[in-house]
């Protein structure tokens, strides 16, 4: 699995997720890179979306230990840029209740450091 990361204006750190599918083990990944970050001392973490096509539920649980991480260390997590078919399983989860979910980098990133 492919992740990569920016370190952008106010220590927000975008996350980009580059494979289609984000499924386990893949899911595993992004979960230790966030820990990585986390002890560097980043905690307004965005995770941008845009590339995956498919999610599981593995997933959707690593999204929500990753926003308990990161509220543990008094910051937050916020999604972006998720295609419809992403976006409807995480609402028959009802996990849109839960994540910060905006459209665009932009948005994200202003609701983070809001």
């Amino acid at each position: 699995m492919n992740i990569t990361h920016r370190i952008i204006e106010n220590g927000v750190v975008v996350i980009d997720i580059e494979d289609d599918r984000f499924e386990y083990p893949k899911t595993q990944v992004l979960k230790n890179h966030v820990v990585h970050l986390l002890k560097e001392g980043h905690k307004h973490l965005v995770l941008n979306l845009s590339n995956v096509e498919m999610l599981d539920s593995f997933g959707i649980a690593v999204f929500i230990s990753t926003l308990k991480m990161a509220r543990s260390e008094h910051g937050n997590l916020t999604l972006f840029g998720l295609n419809e078919k992403v976006n409807k399983l995480i609402e028959l989860t009802r996990m849109d209740r839960v994540l910060d979910i905006w459209e665009t980098e932009g948005q994200a990133v202003a609701h983070v450091t809001g």
